[in-house]
């Protein structure tokens, strides 16, 4: 799979499971500890260049899934 494939999946997985789960964009952020402000840009469609591997294990941390799940 390509890296941008991934980056796609990543960031609808990340939609669907908020959506899922009833969080607003400020809850996550709140829950997780993920900036507002990143949340927002994934839900635009554009992976943040300042995101972190660690933001993508606390966004796994809240759904509760293992952190691989969120790109496939």
């Amino acid at each position: 799979m390509k890296k941008e494939d991934s980056i796609k999946l990543f960031i609808q997985n990340i939609r669907k499971l908020r959506i899922q789960e009833g969080l607003s964009l400020a809850e996550l952020g709140n829950r997780s500890h993920v900036p507002l402000w990143m949340l927002e840009e994934l839900e635009q469609g554009t992976l943040p260049k300042e995101m972190m591997v660690t933001d993508a294990f606390r966004l796994a941390k809240i759904f509760p899934c293992p952190v691989h799940e969120l790109f496939q």
